[in-house]
């Protein structure tokens, strides 16, 4: 059987409850516990893998005591399964969206440090290279919108890049880089420290960071090390500006958040800069998305509104 019939075999014969068993199989590999997640009996779910099975030519898992182990084949089928329903339920909105008179739909996750200036200048741009697209945002740190990417849950995401960090199945384009401020807040003894009386604060403090290691951790440590300061002592770990800026505003913390998140907050009043030198650069901003929708013309005008908008606003490439 050649490719291209074995192909047309498979579109004649998988069906979305297909694809609903499998992706239940990849997160839980337990025939009954997916039967009864998806409604179904134990029974109908066997018969429905063994279908799955047939039509793929190959067995997906191995049965033993314990219930199912994947084979490389079912790691591969059960991804698969996932972005395919992904993009299946994404059609669905995009089609609703277009019935109210968009022109599209695209989902789009945003880490805090690409909002200030870039989203909106971002937005304006993209207006103008795609009218009546309709933007799906979600903001959220790296580990959750990324595993959405890879997940077909989002088309692209913008924030920190960090290369060693990305899976295969994703690529990046670097836009700015943005150096980083430690901030406290507005009411802070500290703000209105001299430099004779700067690192005995600094070293009275403790801090909210996003972990107490690792490379945010380290650059406030060096940082901190050029005034002869300890490392910073952690008592709150958090990677959402939210939850930052409200500590900040009922506590003596100190925190660290990109530069532009810090100056857009600075003028709202709701944080002040520690009087320091900013940190040296850290964050490499850029664009994430599927390596599979590489070629796929909306996330080329998405790109493409990137790179404007991350010149409109002064910010240049990496």
């Amino acid at each position: 059987m050649t490719a291209d019939v074995e192909f047309r075999r498979l579109v004649g014969r998988l069906r979305l409850r297909h694809l609903e068993l499998l992706d239940a199989l990849g997160r839980d590999p337990n025939v009954g516990r997916c039967a009864r997640r998806l409604n179904m009996t134990q029974p109908t779910a066997s018969k429905l893998l063994r279908e799955i099975e047939d039509i793929f030519g190959a067995a997906l898992f191995e049965r033993n005591r314990r219930g199912l182990s994947p084979t490389p084949a079912g790691v591969a089928m059960t991804r698969r399964a996932t972005l395919l329903l992904a993009e299946t339920a994404a059609a669905h909105a995009e089609l609703l969206a277009t019935r109210q008179g968009a022109t599209g739909r695209l989902r789009l996750g945003v880490f805090p440090v690409a909002i200030p200036e870039f989203l909106p200048a971002f937005c304006r741009e993209l207006d103008t290279l795609w009218p009546g697209l309709t933007l799906a945002l979600e903001e959220g740190i790296e580990d959750k919108l990324l595993a959405e990417l890879k997940a077909g849950q989002l088309d692209c995401v913008f924030g920190r890049v960090v290369p060693e960090s990305l899976t295969p199945d994703l690529h990046h384009e670097l836009l700015y880089r943005e150096p980083t401020a430690i901030v406290c807040g507005a009411a802070h003894p500290i703000r209105r420290a001299g430099a004779a009386r700067l690192a005995a604060l600094l070293a009275d403090c403790h801090w909210t960071l996003p972990a107490s290691q690792g490379a945010v951790y380290n650059l406030v440590a060096a940082r901190l090390a050029l005034l002869g300061v300890p490392p910073p002592r952690v008592v709150y770990e958090t990677s959402s500006v939210f939850v930052t800026l409200e500590m900040l505003r009922h506590t003596q913390l100190l925190a660290v958040l990109p530069l532009r998140v810090a100056r857009h907050y600075a003028r709202a009043g709701q944080v002040a800069r520690v009087p320091l030198t900013d940190i040296e650069s850290s964050y490499a901003v850029g664009m994430v998305y599927r390596r599979d929708g590489g070629r796929n013309v909306l996330v080329q005008a998405v790109l493409s509104a990137a790179r404007r908008a991350a010149t409109q606003v002064g910010l240049g490439t990496a």
